[in-house]
């Protein structure tokens, strides 16, 4: 038998210029009778490889960590600029605002489509700024802002239309208190105002925890609908299901009801499925919920075939939605956009795509969507659509322009 204890570390330093690393006893390496010899210096590279393997890839080891930021810096993926999903500004549906970003920064503009002009909102000081939507008049623009450096501790912020007058209108607790094996997380996405303004909804994380085995890392989970008072900065939390995973949320056009989708819940109200498995056995993945805040619900809006998730709503009631359209043992994985309209369904793509994520503009006329060749490739394009299924069209901000402007701030090395 192998004895770890006879095995020592001479040299901490690898180079390339290293005979011998590890010291390991002859007398310790012991293979039991009746067995295969395996040559002594075959097996000892096994063992080397191994724990060299383990050393390197420890969690949590100084070596590891900055080994990785390195590595993360230095990459050239991380001087790649990519742009988040374009949301048409209401009134006017030639011009989108979209965030763009690196891995370390991220930034709001607006970009005409007919006249390619660019609007940088350069005088944003914030170092992650993201998720940005207009109010129902136009007249402001609530987004998320972080200055950590990978845009984890996001509060809500409100600016004009214009960029001035920036205010910051929540501020979450970012202090990471542990609970068991949990700890605090308060991880926000997707601001939404309300038809009158005076509120915005938002989705938010309260725990990370580690993942499950295999996979690395950590995640945040437990999420809630949330909305908060523009002008006084007062949170309601609207539901009480801590969700393992959640979307955009939106306010219904009548301002009292909300729409979602989420999946895993803990349900200890007594109404409705108490656990993902029984929401499943119910109604598959058809995850789109509508609730008011108050006598929620867990029952989704509606089921089509066995899944249906991601909405958005358009200003008539009427559901804009992805649901799986590839065969359920294709190796290929692809979504499409439908319509939900007066208690009929229809779908409006054929692209063999992945569709991740669409909005809707505010008249209600076109939407908006990023959309991916297959659900395990990392393509992102960006397209709109009228609400009736016709004129597709890409949209493309030139990724010249948006690195010209990025170097222009100074955020591209």
């Amino acid at each position: 038998m192998l004895n770890l204890w006879d095995v020592s570390i001479l040299n901490p330093h690898i180079s390339a210029t290293s005979s011998s690393i590890f010291k390991i006893k002859p007398t310790s390496l012991r293979f039991p009778p009746g067995r295969p010899r395996i040559k002594r210096k075959f097996f000892v590279w096994v063992l080397i490889a191994f724990l060299l393997s383990g050393l390197a890839g420890c969690d949590g080891s100084p070596f590891d960590r900055e080994a990785s930021e390195e590595y993360k810096r230095n990459h050239p993926s991380a001087r790649e600029v990519n742009m988040g999903t374009p949301n048409f500004a209401p009134g006017n549906n030639d011009v989108v605002i979209f965030d763009y970003a690196t891995v370390f920064w991220s930034k709001l503009a607006t970009y005409n489509l007919k006249n390619g002009e660019f609007k940088g909102f350069d005088n944003i000081q914030i170092k992650q700024a993201n998720f940005p939507t207009f109010s129902p008049d136009g007249e402001k623009i609530a987004f998320l802002g972080a200055h950590d450096e990978y845009g984890h501790n996001r509060n809500i912020h409100i600016m004009d239309a214009d960029g001035s007058e920036i205010r910051q209108i929540t501020d979450f607790d970012f202090t990471r208190q542990k609970k068991g094996n949990l700890e605090t997380s308060n991880f926000v996405i997707a601001p939404s105002f309300s038809p009158d303004g005076k509120r915005i909804i938002y989705a938010k994380a309260r725990l990370k925890r580690e993942r499950a085995y295999p996979l690395r890392g950590t995640m945040d989970t437990a999420w809630d609908v949330y909305e908060v008072d523009v002008a006084t900065g007062t949170e309601r939390r609207l539901t009480n299901y801590d969700f393992y995973e959640m979307t955009w949320p939106y306010y219904m056009p009548d301002g009292k009801r909300f729409i979602f989708s989420a999946e895993g819940p803990v349900n200890s109200t007594g109404r409705g499925p108490k656990s993902f498995k029984e929401y499943e056995e119910m109604y598959q993945k058809n995850f789109i919920l509508i609730m008011d805040g108050i006598d929620n619900e867990l029952k989704p809006a509606f089921t089509y075939g066995t899944n249906s998730a991601r909405p958005c709503i358009m200003p008539d009631d009427s559901i804009i939605f992805v649901s799986e359209t590839s065969a359920k043992d294709s190796p290929k994985v692809t979504q499409d956009l439908f319509i939900y309209k007066n208690g009929q369904i229809e779908r409006l793509t054929q692209l063999d795509s992945w569709i991740e994520r669409a909005i809707i503009s505010g008249d209600g006329k076109y939407i908006t969507f990023s959309k991916r060749s297959d659900k395990n490739r990392y393509d992102r394009t960006h397209w709109s659509i009228k609400s009736d299924g016709t004129e597709l069209h890409e949209i493309k901000v030139p990724s010249d322009l948006l690195k010209q402007q990025s170097t222009m701030a100074g955020n591209v090395k």
